[in-house]
């Protein structure tokens, strides 16, 4: 009897205890809501914790490319000061005499220098600068106008010696300044038969500018033509030396490219194709940028002045404050240094550019390299803006030619398509793919990939083991009771409970899961189509842009083509109906 009242003790609280348990698992169910809900609002949280940690990435990136070009610019910057210092130092005394050239001729224009001082200070810089060309001539010069025809002989024949052409085109222009034309036809003739065309100094560009501001009179300017253009017809028969002249017209548009827009983020965040699409569009902008150069040069009247004095004088200018051989290599590191300057700290940028005007810094080049040169920039050959109009209007054919040959680089670079890669998604865009189909692609894509880990939640692995082992827990517990063993009844039994309970609670669980994954894929995938949709939609904009850049080419063409060399040599000022 006792036995039996102990039996009904252990069993009521075994009861009480499976309550318990039951009550539990109620909680646990209740907590499972409340679980599932904070599990959304985490998902979105991470959702927009990846589009920021996204951002801080680009940003990041983009820091570090800043601080890169800034580090470039502000070393550029501190180098160039070094570069000029050294030339200063080095080559500062050369500076003195080119001041005094001009100067020398305009004080005794007016007859308020002596001779005495004139020639103690052309003789004094003499001595201060042994190897220099300018130096003797201006003795030459100071004893010619005192009238001592001994010395002037002799500071003549030095000067020659130490620089041969640019002596006979400095006493060229003086004799013209004075309207000796005779002698200035003489020495122009002994210079022009020296040269080569095919290696022809950068002081040659003083010939292009006297021709262009009318600075030679009768007796020398068909002199000049005559011989230019034989030189022009000789070397453009020769097919290596205009491709050369092409090709590197071709480098120097290139320079020319103007930035892609920045509004196009998308197309750049989902096409790996996107460099060369970058690439092909900042390639088209040449012609339209090299027309607006073009037309802004040939804008205008050339400031000229109705003396020939002047004229001269600024002729003389571009031919003695032209740098010399010895001070080449500092002129191309400073050249250089500006470049890097002008590109904002880019070394890409800057290395095109110093390549395309690397012919600028050579010591002889040819004729059609020299006019090349002079057409480039006033900065860095010496030439005026009206010797670079007459250039570029000689130099119309290999610009059109090199312009031709951007623009057909540029359209056999079109890639035959466009690839996409959005979400684990990729495929193409070629002319006849429409943009339905590929949205409907990526949303199937996506909708394969949720409803796959979807599929992957099942009562399975743990949680069934756990059912398992609560349904046996609860047959040896049962076992245990009949068998009188109350006390692993009640092991087995809270064992079994717990078990069941979890394994509920982890069943219970699933469809909520199972929603959660597919309103997360819904979100993913209308972000994901949007972003394929503002991708296409960037496509079709940027192929807009990118044809109508590559169709100003014919306008370019056209402006050049209308340019003639001979409008743009300058008739003299003494002798305007003959020149």
């Amino acid at each position: 009897m006792n036995l039996v009242q102990v039996d009904s003790g252990d069993l009521s609280k075994l009861g009480r205890m499976i309550g318990q348990v039951a009550d539990a698992q109620e909680v646990l169910h209740r907590k499972q809501d409340l679980l599932q809900s904070s599990i959304g609002q985490v998902a979105d949280a991470q959702d927009q914790t990846k589009q920021e940690l996204l951002e801080l990435r680009r940003e990041f990136h983009d820091y570090l490319r800043r601080d890169e070009l800034r580090h470039n610019l502000q070393v550029a910057h501190t180098e160039i000061i070094q570069v000029r210092q050294e030339l200063e130092t080095d080559y500062g005394h050369f500076g003195e005499v080119r001041r005094l050239a001009t100067g020398t001729l305009q004080a005794l224009d007016v007859g308020i220098v002596t001779h005495g001082t004139m020639r103690s200070l052309t003789e004094e810089l003499m001595l201060q600068t042994p190897r220099y060309w300018l130096a003797p001539a201006l003795v030459a010069v100071a004893a010619w106008i005192r009238d001592d025809p001994a010395l002037a002989q002799k500071a003549l024949a030095e000067a020659t010696r130490r620089d041969n052409d640019k002596a006979a085109l400095f006493f060229a222009l003086i004799l013209r300044r004075n309207r000796r034309n005779e002698a200035t036809a003489r020495w122009l003739r002994q210079y022009t038969a020296r040269q080569n065309p095919a290696k022809l100094s950068r002081e040659f560009t003083v010939i292009l500018d006297a021709v262009s501001q009318g600075a030679f009179g009768h007796e020398s300017k068909p002199l000049v033509m005559a011989q230019m253009g034989g030189w022009y017809e000789r070397l453009s028969g020769d097919r290596e030396t205009v491709d050369r002249q092409v090709g590197r017209w071709a480098e120097l548009l290139d320079t020319y490219r103007r930035r892609i827009d920045p509004r196009y983020t998308i197309l750049a965040e989902i096409s790996p194709t996107w460099p060369q699409l970058k690439e092909l569009y900042e390639g088209a902008t040449v012609h339209s940028e090299a027309e607006q150069k073009f037309r802004a040069m040939f804008t205008g009247p050339v400031p000229q002045s109705d003396d020939l004095r002047e004229r001269v004088d600024d002729i003389l200018n571009g031919l003695v404050t032209g740098y010399d051989v010895e001070e080449a290599p500092l002129r191309r590191r400073e050249h250089e240094l500006q470049e890097i300057v002008k590109a904002e700290g880019d070394k890409d940028v800057a290395a095109k550019a110093v390549q395309a005007a690397a012919p600028l810094h050579e010591n002889t080049v040819d004729f059609l390299t020299l006019i090349s040169n002079a057409a480039v920039g006033s900065g860095t050959s010496g030439a005026s803006l009206g010797t670079r109009r007459f250039a570029v209007a000689l130099a119309k054919d290999w610009i059109v030619q090199g312009a031709g040959r951007l623009e057909a680089a540029n359209l056999s670079a079109q890639p035959a398509a466009v690839e996409l890669e959005v979400e684990g998604w990729t495929d193409r865009i070629d002319a006849t793919t429409r943009e339905d189909d590929l949205v409907a692609g990526l949303a199937a894509h996506i909708d394969a990939e949720t409803e796959a880990a979807v599929a992957r939640v099942r009562f399975v692995g743990p949680p069934l083991t756990a059912a398992i082992v609560a349904g046996f827990g609860l047959i040896f517990a049962l076992w245990s009771g009949l068998a009188h063993n109350v006390g692993l009844a009640v092991v087995l039994l809270v064992g079994a409970g717990l078990a069941g309970a979890w394994s509920g609670y982890q069943a219970r669980g699933l469809p909520a899961r199972r929603v959660e994954l597919r309103r997360q894929g819904e979100q993913r995938k209308a972000v994901a189509v949007a972003q394929l949709r503002g991708g296409i939609a960037e496509l079709v904009d940027l192929r807009t842009e990118w044809e109508r850049e590559l169709a100003s080419a014919e306008s370019l063409r056209t402006y050049l083509n209308g340019l003639t060399s001979a409008a743009f040599a300058g008739p003299a000022p003494d002798q305007r109906r003959g020149a």
